[in-house]
């Protein structure tokens, strides 16, 4: 008996003892990383660890039940995370993102080497990956929408005002991926969807004419795609969403009963064998659209490889292939059939296969001198099937080679020499060939403890076919001074050019309408003069304002007009300016959980000659976004506004052309979308899903004339890390 009062005595901590576990995980950064130090608490308690040098952790004698658990680090964003421990509970695995203080972020754009944004005398902007992810974002230039001081008119990216819409040709903003530029030889034009929007690590942004170094696209600034660094560890990422469009706001404008729906799927896996490390990702995403005959049906097949001789010393290779099936649609039919295009338009489609390869080498020579071969090939072919058979086939070879120089702890010189090829096929631009070359050389002297400056200048040699050769000049000089620790003044100056697309000079071709477009084998090359005036001031760590004012002289500027013979034609407009003042704030309310950013933009845009106001380019512009992370929650709000745009193509939309009817119906801009997410573990994977609403207002408005913009719709995406 008195064993038995023993043994009833002591049952329940038998069970007690039995019925506690151990909290296992691992943390990582999204390149799969192990990240070493990371504390790992059970929130409202003492209880907690840090992880290893391989980012694994274990908190023991923990009874079974739900735990709220607290994961931080500097130089990572915080994470709450809810988990239920008990016997089938498996290890963990979390990963955070990287969250560095505004002006410590490292940007390797602005000068072709490593440098803090602070140290800069020019405007930039770093968007990371995570915005994309939770956004949902279809293509990547919808994100940069949200990015003060840049507009897109329907595909065209404009910095500052450098683009009103040209038909999608001659971009005056260089996309690259990893500094090698990605626009097309026939064009000029850049294929958002052509991004490896999985890869990305970072986006960084140059406002601003670039010329002096990367050449004649970078007449409005630089927009560089920094993919992510070579994985040591296997890393298996699906993502998939779903998305729908609501009806349309008003009853006639409803031309199809059918759910107007578009979904994508992406599979991406990562992995290292030795020094050898691959990326390998397949996508398809397709949109049936709220609009009629603007379907597009996407394939994306992507590979990087990355083999490491030593820590130094590397060569990386990529490679893009997309495949589109896409309708075509540019005008309504009127503003009662406001989805519904042309009646000789309906039907119109474009095929295209497209084929972007770029491989670099990078070679540490000693402590103080590295250098860098990249090179690239851009096979570019579509078919276009509307009024006529519309067909080209372009190939572009790009190569450059340059170095950095650590010369002294006060200076640094970077040195490169470039040439591009391009030999295009085509029913519409004749079958003309282009040639550049330019050599450039910067400098940056750090001429005082608080102050900075940097000189530079490029020349270019461009020959397009049977146009006679041009040459440019492009010099550069700012100065970055740090008045006290908080406060950095920064100022700029330089010039730019760009030298004319083939398709801009040679195209002849209709564009529905009776319209037809008309070469002009005397364009010339474009070139600026631009000032900036700016300052940061790091109010704290957690609060952060940028200003600037800036300014660009334009002369010869390339814009497409309807001529007296009724045909459209890219012709030089002798003189243009820019101006405008921009501030943007950071402001982390509660950090690692609450987020507010704002950026407003005025911009004073004018065709000197004529007296009127540059074409597509809104006076006023603002954009916010507040981020919310409570525990495994994550809530946003993004609003964007714009002001109605004083000038538009109006001669398409008057007696006698009238070619888009009430082709003149604008207002202002006013878009706000909202997303909610959800952070979990599935299988002991870390995973996430995310609702979102755009343009949640269906509130109806143009980008460009008689095209209107994505009315409400609602998707979910669903991420899942193996």
């Amino acid at each position: 008996m008195k064993k038995l009062i023993t043994a009833l005595l002591f049952f329940p901590v038998l069970i007690l003892t039995a019925q506690t576990g151990s909290l296992k995980g691992k943390i990582i950064s999204y390149q799969n990383d192990p990240i070493p130090g990371v504390s790992v608490v059970i929130t409202g308690s003492q209880t907690g660890t840090a992880t290893l040098s391989d980012g694994t952790f274990e908190i023991k004698n923990l009874p079974y039940g739900r735990y709220a658990v607290e994961v931080s680090v500097i130089g990572y964003a915080k994470r709450k995370l809810s988990v239920d421990l008990n016997a089938g509970t498996k290890p963990v695995t979390v990963i955070l993102t990287e969250e560095t203080i505004q002006s410590e972020q490292i940007i390797v754009s602005a000068g072709k080497y490593e440098q803090r944004v602070q140290d800069l005398p020019v405007s930039t902007a770093i968007l990371q990956p995570e915005v994309i992810s939770r956004r949902n974002y279809l293509t990547f230039d919808d994100a940069l929408r949200f990015v003060p001081g840049i507009a897109v008119n329907l595909e065209q990216v404009s910095i500052r005002g450098s683009n009103g819409y040209s038909k999608g040709v001659g971009a005056r903003v260089l996309v690259a991926v990893n500094g090698i530029p990605i626009y097309s030889g026939d064009t000029g034009d850049i294929v958002w969807e052509l991004i490896p929007v999985i890869d990305i690590a970072r986006v960084e942004i140059i406002k601003g004419p670039a010329s002096s170094l990367y050449g004649s696209t970078a007449i409005g600034g630089v927009i560089n795609i920094i993919t992510r660094s070579a994985v040591k560890n296997p890393v298996t990422h699906f993502r998939s969403y779903f998305g729908t469009y609501d009806k349309p706001a008003y009853d006639i404008w409803k031309w199809n009963n059918n759910l107007r729906t578009f979904y994508g799927m992406e599979l991406t896996h990562a992995n290292s064998s030795g020094s050898l490390s691959y990326t390998f990702s397949v996508k398809k995403f397709d949109n049936m659209s709220y609009r009629e005959n603007d379907y597009a049906r996407r394939n994306l097949a992507y590979l990087k490889l990355n083999y490491e001789f030593s820590l130094k010393n590397y060569l990386t290779f990529f490679a893009d292939f997309l495949n589109m099936d896409r309708g075509n649609f540019l005008y309504w039919k009127d503003s009662r059939n406001a989805l519904v295009p042309k009646d000789e338009d309906n039907g119109n489609r474009v095929k295209s296969n497209r084929l972007f390869t770029g491989l670099i080498f990078h070679h540490t020579v000693s402590d103080k001198i590295t250098a860098e071969f990249k090179s690239s090939f851009y096979h570019t072919k579509f078919d276009g099937y509307g009024i006529e058979l519309t067909t080209s086939t372009a190939d572009l070879l790009r190569n450059e080679l340059l170095a950095n120089f650590d010369l002294s702890n006060s200076f640094v010189l970077t040195t490169g020499l470039e040439s591009s090829y391009s030999k295009i096929k085509s029913n519409i631009f004749k079958n003309p060939d282009f040639f550049g070359a330019g050599a450039y050389a910067q400098g940056e002297w750090k001429i005082s403890p608080a102050a900075s400056l940097t000189l530079g200048l490029r020349y270019d040699y461009m020959k397009l076919d049977t146009l006679k050769s041009a040459n440019a000049a492009a010099p550069k000089a700012g100065l970055n001074y740090k008045i006290t620790k908080d406060l950095i003044a920064r100022a700029s100056f330089g010039t730019g050019f760009r030298a004319p697309t083939p398709s801009e000079v040679f195209t002849t071709a209709g564009v529905g309408g009776g319209i037809d477009v008309k070469s002009n084998p005397d364009l010339k090359a474009e070139t600026s003069v631009s000032f900036e005036l700016g300052t940061i001031y790091n109010y704290s760590d957690d609060l952060f304002f940028d200003a600037a004012f800036y300014q660009s002289d334009y002369r010869e500027f390339i814009e497409p007009v309807l001529t007296s013979d009724a045909k459209i034609q890219f012709v030089n407009l002798s003189r243009a300016r820019i101006q405008g003042f921009e501030l943007n704030t950071n402001w982390n309310l509660i950090p690692g959980e609450l987020k507010f950013t704002a950026g407003y933009n005025y911009m004073w845009a004018r065709d000197l000659d004529n007296h009127i106001a540059m074409k597509y380019r809104p006076l006023n512009s603002f954009t916010a976004q507040i981020d919310f992370s409570p525990g495994q929650f994550d809530f946003g709000i993004d609003f964007r506004y714009s002001s109605k745009v004083e000038q538009i193509d109006f001669t398409l939309t008057q007696f006698p052309i009238n070619l888009v009817i009430d082709g003149s119906k604008r207002v202002p801009v006013y878009v706000t979308d909202f997303s909610a997410g959800y952070n979990f573990f599935l299988g002991g994977a870390p995973a996430k899903i995310y609702l979102n609403a755009k343009n949640i207002f269906n509130y109806n408005y143009v980008e460009f004339i008689g095209n209107i913009a994505p009315i409400r719709n609602y998707s979910v995406s669903v991420e899942v890390f193996f």
